[in-house]
Parts: C-alpha cells; structure tokens; sequence
C-alpha cells in the first residue's frame, strides 16, 4: 500500500507525530512518504492508496493554509484517509475541520488523533504551555493510533479505526467550537498585535519571506507584511536574527479572556491530571 503523510509545521509538533506514524506503517512494510505542506502538490494526495493530513491547531481550528490546500484538491472519491493534529491549547474543531473538508472532496475518512504540543505563541499568557511535548506518551499513542488505521484499512473495515477520537467526526458542541466562529483571520487581525520587523536587527536574509505560511511577507528592502497575515506569529518566533516584535498589552488580555487555564480545564478537552504548565 502506497502512503503519504501530508503536514503543515511550524515548530516541528506536528512533523515529529507524523514520523512516529511513518515508523509503524514501514515496518508494516507499506511504501510510506512524508511531504510538508510546502511541498506538497495536490497530486501527492491523488496518487497514494491511503492519505494522512496533520496540522498544529490554530484558535482551535484547522488554520488557513491547510484549509486553503484541501479546498484545491481534486476530487478524492472513496480514497481512504484518516487526520491528525497537535494542540497546545483547546483543539477545538480541528480534527472535524480536516475531516469535513476531505470529505467534502469524496474521502473516506477513517479515523483522527490528536496530541498535546508545546505552545510556542509569543502571547505572554501562553507561551510555554504544554512543555515538553510531545512526549513518550504522546508518540506511543500516535503509533498505537497509526497501527489501527493500517490494520483497518488492510482488512477493509467499514467505519472509524480503533483508537480514533469522536470529535473526528463530530464536533463536541462546546465553548471552543464557538470561539471558532468569531476567530476568523480578519478578526484576529484586528484583535491581535501585528509583528512588527526592526530595521536595526534585520540582516534581509529572507527567512521570514520563506516562512510564512501565507506567502505575505516581502522585502522593501526589510520585511513588509501585507493584508493576509493569519497571526501565527512564525516569522516572530522564528526569525534567527529576533528581528520582529509585537506590542501584547491589549492582544494579551483578548487571548487571556477565551483563553485562560480557567477555561482550558472546564472546557478545553484536558485529561485528568494533564497539566498545562
């Protein structure tokens, strides 16, 4: 069986959960492919027998850029194909945003999985949360998830694969489902601090230019972000020279208000005894 493992990661969460899944199905025997959401090309997804899309979770969603490629795929009629995704805050819908878009497209989505992920969101109030992970617990689980959807779909199963979450296919109808609603990418511009390049640091290595996932940052001659920025703050975080910086005094205290650890433990899918810090 040919497989391909499509993923968009920013921090390396998401990758390092999908080469844990790769490592099951190739001792499996089955030809197995990875591809980052940067390379990726629509016929990637085409040409394989069974198609795994991971993501980060991004305001408790699927964000933009992974929506935007299953939007474009061609049609997928009856291929086989299951979701996955790491969260470092309340996961919200993300796992059924994958799953209603592929099938939307036609595919039999088989099962989702979901792990916890290091937070690396420069938001005062969330930055570090979940550390270290994901952890041994974490990858052992992916692997126990991905050794399910290749025993299920080699057997040709109906249905969800053992070890799939329900909100896969159906959302839980809480707090964070709703906080999706209004975090569209224009709301979050406006409710969020814009990064903001600091000419004095800047060395124009193009880093950022590459990074963003939304192909909105160019130079003139230092970066200047155009009026697609989803707010994930890559080129903040990531810029090897820390040539972006971003005023948090108002954008925290809207972060804070939906998400606080509060409301993460009442609402945000928190196993017991899972810490956040």
């Amino acid at each position: 069986m040919d497989i391909t493992l499509i993923y968009f990661s920013q921090t390396g969460n998401t990758r390092r959960i999908a080469e844990a899944m790769a490592e099951v199905f190739r001792r499996a025997k089955h030809a197995t492919r990875l591809v980052s959401l940067k390379k990726a090309s629509p016929q990637d997804a085409v040409a394989c027998d069974l198609l795994g899309i991971g993501t980060p979770c991004f305001s408790s969603q699927a964000p933009t850029p992974i929506k935007a490629f299953l939007q474009n795929l061609p049609a997928l009629q009856s291929k086989r194909a299951f979701v996955f995704a790491t969260s470092g805050g309340a996961p919200g819908r993300v796992l059924f945003d994958l799953t209603r878009l592929l099938q939307n497209k036609g595919a039999e989505v088989v099962g989702g999985f979901l792990a916890r992920g290091k937070l690396h969101h420069p938001a005062p109030c969330l930055w570090g949360r979940f550390p270290d992970r994901p952890g041994a617990d974490d990858f052992s689980q992916a692997r126990r998830f991905a050794t399910a959807v290749i025993e299920h779909v080699s057997a040709g199963h109906p249905g969800a694969a053992a070890e799939s979450r329900p909100d896969t296919f159906k959302p839980r109808g809480g707090f964070y489902d709703f906080v999706t609603f209004i975090s569209t990418d224009g709301f979050l511009r406006l409710m969020l601090p814009e990064p903001k390049p600091d000419p004095l640091r800047c060395n124009q290595c193009q880093w950022c230019v590459y990074e963003c996932p939304m192909h909105n940052i160019t130079l003139h001659p230092y970066p200047s972000l155009g009026d697609h920025c989803i707010r994930c703050y890559r080129c903040l975080v990531g810029c090897p020279q820390k040539a972006f910086d971003a005023d948090w005094r108002l954008g925290n205290l809207a972060i804070l208000s939906f998400y606080n650890t509060t409301f993460e433990r009442w609402f945000g899918d928190l196993k017991p005894g899972e810490r956040i810090y």
